[in-house]
């Protein structure tokens, strides 16, 4: 015959258990990859779960971008 608290003490266990496993698949399939990214110094794309290169807009629209001349120095009296 089972005791209340042995019952009690199995669900717990298997609580316990069901969300271990919960956390390290969450860990596995979301921050993982994450991580992995950025230390590549690449953008996450946390909808389709994709690590993707940054593309500056010049590239798509073929205008390069404005370069800045760099304004002469003041003359010294």
């Amino acid at each position: 015959m089972t005791t209340p608290i042995s019952n009690l003490r199995t669900i717990l266990l298997t609580l316990f258990a069901v969300t271990s496993v919960g956390m390290i698949a969450y860990e596995w399939w979301f921050i993982w990859p994450a991580k992995k990214c950025d230390e590549k110094q690449l953008w996450w794309d946390a909808r389709d779960h994709q690590c993707l290169t940054p593309m500056p807009i010049w590239k798509i629209t073929g205008h390069l971008p404005a370069v800045v001349k760099p304004s002469p120095a003041p003359a010294k009296p």
